[in-house]
């Protein structure tokens, strides 16, 4: 039996970050950290992984999570992007690859009119993408 193919990969998508925007940064929700992105994240704040646990986590049902607050951004952003950009966890890399915003052409448009990357730069390889939907479903 043959699956019917996502609308992702009939048409790959095009994104690419523009230059100076964050939108995805001032989002209010719940950022998923696994250990890899705590170990990473916590050498480039010069935190030890308990010190940056404390400073800037919290545990909820078995996960380490960030909480950004609705009216206030990620704590990791600075005027310059993210302070922690090479040590972000999955779910900040995948942006916006995420299950919820590829269900449908439509709410790929919809995401875009929050996130202006959407619609520019290079079409996104649909094994690029797989690997994005991959790696997150198993954090949450």
């Amino acid at each position: 039996m043959t699956t019917a193919k996502k609308w992702w990969e009939k048409e790959p998508p095009r994104f690419e970050c523009q230059i100076d925007c964050f939108k995805c940064c001032l989002k209010p929700g719940i950022v998923y950290f696994d250990e890899i992105s705590i170990e990473k994240a916590s050498k480039i704040a010069k935190l030890s992984p308990a010190g940056f646990r404390k400073e800037f986590l919290k545990r909820d049902a078995g996960q380490w999570i960030h909480e950004v607050g609705n009216g206030n951004p990620c704590a990791f952003l600075t005027p310059e992007g993210c302070s922690i950009h090479f040590g972000k966890p999955v779910q900040c890399r995948s942006y916006p690859f995420w299950h919820e915003n590829m269900t449908s052409k439509r709410m790929w448009e919809l995401v875009g009119s929050f996130c202006p990357g959407i619609g520019f730069g290079p079409h996104i390889a649909v094994a690029t993408i797989r690997n994005f939907l991959d790696k997150f479903k198993y954090l949450i």
